[in-house]
């Protein structure tokens, strides 16, 4: 099987592969495929191969607008941002 397989080189989008037809299948995050012109996305895989890369943020303390960086924060982490993340890949924290 090792023969078979290949590896994108850095900067390649798995999508890109499977999109000009070097490739059939790809394995990438959701994010990154789910909206690849060329392909076709047909789902996650199975949770014990998943691996989840968790998102966070950080104001740096001297920040000229912090209170506008919070809001920000608050606003792409509310339970109204949620459609938008899946959308795009994501899913957002509980």
């Amino acid at each position: 099987m090792k023969g078979k397989l290949k590896q994108t080189p850095s900067g390649v989008f798995v999508g890109t592969l499977i999109a000009t037809g070097e490739t059939e299948v790809g394995f990438q995050q959701i994010s990154e495929l789910v909206h690849f012109d060329g392909i076709d996305y047909v789902g996650p895989l199975p949770g014990d191969l998943q691996r989840m890369t968790m998102f966070s943020t950080g104001i740096h303390t001297g920040a000229k607008q912090a209170e506008a960086a919070r809001a920000l924060v608050k606003h792409i982490t509310a339970p109204a941002a949620a459609p938008v993340i899946r959308k795009h890949g994501l899913e957002p924290a509980n």
